[in-house]
């Protein structure tokens, strides 16, 4: 990829955020014992971790590079830090410690990560530099202890001077308007406009002023399953309004909605009765080894490798998915099923929780190791023939009398005596 193999590594290279740019090297240069850390924001592809790495090096710094997110609590970060702080450099060098997406850290008390931090920084021997995508605000102690210093998407014309010496190193030409369009589709992001030059001069690039951006994912779906080439379902992605997550870190049901990859997997699995198992095989194979290659990224921290996840996309599912006519569908189950399973679903959470005071534990241990086995307990040991009279498992005179009333009493006898008649029926 161009965004690593033409990187920035000098500090006279750096194009844009002259001034940002100007009070690290000052800071730095001045700093001594008792300084505020520095906190650079800005978003991703701005030239922050760069230009830290190109400043250590100019400077004659042992730079102690992290991503803050991989230490996430207390006793991680001191593990890490507190060393740093009492030690010198193997190489005789002066230490200048980069903590990057700061932003990634727990705020949540019993973590205590940002609250380490903070103190850590009062105290510190060594030169402390970190780096946030945004002022949100969970850092927003960490702002008020540190110098702040904000890095800006690169303007039009900094993006054009930047692509002007790619091509001249490459020794390629574009068009006036070719160049325009990749300027624009960068948003000021070194690494993107990097990374679409390098795509547009290998042919791998079509730009399509038709597609709007900011596509809603049903939208984003449908086109890419209906995508000729690959780079037209690459840029189905890029343009559109989705994100990639990992449901095992929990999500918001905004983010939830705009999930590619379970999107994706809804609209395949709804689709079942249109594409034959040996294809359904095939695709749903591919989608799982996206599904892995994103949970490996988020167990690991290593937000870097998100640049990938669309050509990931792209090679797993295109050749796989062409001619298979499949469209958006927000649910992986038939829809007329929805309403009956959701009234399954109340009934059995009622139930559950009723459970969960008899058996003496929560209603989710009832729902997921307990529920199953005592309803197939019940109907070996017929259970179901000997209640004559509803009183199956909840008597209103027994155990329970003080909790529930006689029209709460027979719903329940009556939500497990239809649980029973399921597994009759299997």
């Amino acid at each position: 990829m161009w965004s690593e193999k033409y990187r920035f590594k000098e500090v006279d290279q750096f194009v844009g955020n002259e001034k940002p740019r100007s009070d690290v090297l000052k800071w730095i240069r001045n700093w001594i014992k008792g300084t505020k850390p520095l906190l650079l924001v800005g978003p991703p592809g701005t030239g922050k971790t760069s230009f830290i790495i190109a400043v250590a090096n100019f400077l004659n710094y042992d730079l102690v590079e992290l991503n803050a997110s991989d230490f996430r609590n207390k006793a991680n970060l001191e593990s890490i830090v507190q060393p740093l702080l009492t030690n010198n450099s193997i190489f005789g060098k002066k230490i200048l410690l980069f903590l990057d997406e700061v932003d990634g850290i727990s705020g949540r008390d019993d973590y205590g990560g940002l609250s380490f931090l903070i103190s850590t920084l009062k105290t510190s021997n060594i030169p402390i530099v970190m780096a946030a995508n945004s002022k949100n605000s969970k850092i927003k102690e960490l702002i008020k202890n540190s110098k702040t210093v904000e890095f800006l998407p690169l303007s039009p014309f900094s993006c054009y001077l930047l692509l002007q010496n790619l091509l001249a190193i490459e020794n390629r030409s574009l068009e006036l308007s070719q160049k325009l369009e990749l300027i624009e589709k960068s948003n000021g992001d070194v690494r993107s406009l990097m990374n679409l030059v390098q795509s547009k001069l290998q042919g791998e690039y079509e730009y399509d002023k038709n597609l709007p951006d900011n596509l809603p994912v049903d939208d984003c779906v449908n086109l890419f399953f209906s995508a000729e080439t690959a780079s037209q379902a690459k840029m189905v992605l890029v343009r559109s309004d989705v994100i990639y997550i990992s449901p095992k870190y929990g999500s918001s049901p905004d983010e939830r909605v705009r999930d590619i990859v379970y999107a994706l997997y809804s609209s395949v699995v709804a689709n079942e009765k249109k594409i034959s198992c040996s294809d359904m095989a095939r695709v749903l194979d591919g989608l799982s080894e996206v599904d892995l290659y994103l949970n490996r990224i988020f167990e690991n921290r290593n937000w870097r490798l998100l640049r990938y996840a669309n050509d990931m996309l792209v090679s797993k599912l295109f050749d796989v998915t062409r001619g298979l006519n499949i469209k958006y569908s927000q649910y992986n189950i038939p829809f007329p099923l929805i309403g009956s399973i959701f009234i399954r679903g109340q009934s059995t959470k009622m139930l559950c929780k009723a459970l969960s005071k008899v058996f003496h534990t929560n209603s989710s241990a009832i729902g997921m190791f307990y529920f199953l086995p005592l309803i197939y307990i019940l109907k070996d040991l017929n259970y179901h023939a000997a209640a004559t009279d509803n009183t199956l498992f909840f008597n209103a005179e027994g155990e329970q009398q003080q909790q529930y009333d006689d029209d709460t009493t027979a719903k329940l006898n009556e939500i497990l005596h239809k649980e029973m008649d399921r597994i009759k029926k299997r």
